[in-house]
């Protein structure tokens, strides 16, 4: 899958995708849906904020024995890459652009991965991130200045991408939002706000039929791509603190109040990206800047911040393993593995 497109070539690379100028997006919802479903007994990976570092991200699929480990990690071709994962699923958890120098060749792996994995029985889904969701929005925004550049620098026009055109545009537009993969739920921010997964599906297609990628569905500062914990949550609390809303005497505690957004999903867990900072929880549990972390077992933090442009770390990958009982474990950049949860059942 190449995205070079230079001169009239350029018009060779404009898809059937439409964004008007109020923008309005056509999505085919039964071909892309908002919300990914699957149901399998295979091994599951996730991956979060890639951001841009190419070479970092190849270098940790080959340690966790998803693809053939290339000679060169940096100048290996995306479109060579071997999957050698069979029929597991991979989830990107969103932020695939900007901070790092190589957005676009992390777009074009994540795109050739997919097909590479559908030949082996595999999958892989790339959920759309708050920084691809603000760049369609608005591609002259400051905060996308990054990916922005590396496309212009591929000879493509950032409004036509952010268009819904050409073989980039349609693959960013296509993106779903969050993704349901047996009894998993990941998404990019975490935070669902108790709705149900027909409630997401609606509520996305409703908004971006209103108001295209710049829907507050997507972009609010509360919303399921953009949510945060700690500080820099609402009202300086965590999206899934009950005091945010429960002002005057909180009848929740936020492990309740997690477990009752979980059991609306028809799900066990929560794995999202997007907060590579330091946490603490309620109970006194602290999750380092930079740390794979899991608490309860209901909530899966696994953005590390392995892009150069953020430097927390070299990259962790989520694996999922249905034995004997379910259980959970981080890889590291140099493929050692170590358990992060195990099922009590």
């Amino acid at each position: 899958m190449r995205f070079r497109c230079t001169g009239l070539v350029l018009l060779l690379c404009i898809g059937t995708w439409s964004a008007s100028a109020e923008s309005k997006v056509a999505r085919d919802w039964a071909k892309h849906p908002a919300i990914v479903q699957i149901d399998t007994g295979e091994d599951i990976f996730a991956i979060g904020d890639v951001h841009g570092d190419y070479a970092r991200l190849v270098k940790l699929l080959a340690a966790a024995k998803i693809i053939e480990r290339p000679a060169n990690a940096e100048a290996a071709d995306p479109d060579a890459v071997r999957w050698i994962a069979g029929k597991a699923v991979l989830v990107f958890t969103g932020d695939l652009v900007d901070k790092g120098s190589h957005s676009l060749k992390v777009v074009q792996l994540t795109a050739a991965l997919r097909k590479a994995a559908a030949g082996s029985g595999g999958q892989v889904i790339t959920l759309m991130g708050n920084h691809e969701a603000e760049f369609l929005a608005d591609p002259t925004e400051k905060k996308v200045k990054d990916f922005a550049q590396d496309i212009r620098d591929a000879g493509l026009v950032t409004k036509e991408v952010a268009a819904c055109r050409g073989d980039v545009g349609q693959f960013l537009c296509s993106l779903p939002f969050g993704a349901r993969v047996d009894d998993w739920f990941f998404s990019h921010g975490g935070n669902t706000s108790g709705r149900t997964i027909a409630q997401l599906t609606t509520d996305f297609q409703n908004g971006i039929g209103k108001d295209g990628f710049g829907s507050p569905q997507l972009i609010d500062a509360n919303s399921m791509l953009e949510a945060r914990i700690g500080d820099e949550g609402p009202g300086g609390k965590a999206w899934f603190d009950p005091g945010k809303f429960e002002i005057e005497a909180p009848q929740r505690s936020a492990e309740q109040l997690l477990s009752s957004y979980v059991a609306a999903l028809g799900v066990k867990h929560l794995v999202q990206g997007h907060q590579h900072q330091k946490i603490v929880f309620e109970d006194g549990q602290q999750r380092n800047t930079g740390q794979m972390f899991q608490w309860r077992g209901l909530l899966f933090l696994i953005d590390v911040g392995m892009s150069e442009g953020v430097g927390d770390s070299h990259g962790a990958v989520l694996h999922i393993r249905h034995r004997n009982s379910e259980e959970a474990s981080v890889i590291d950049a140099d493929g050692a593995e170590k358990s992060l949860w195990k099922s009590q059942r």
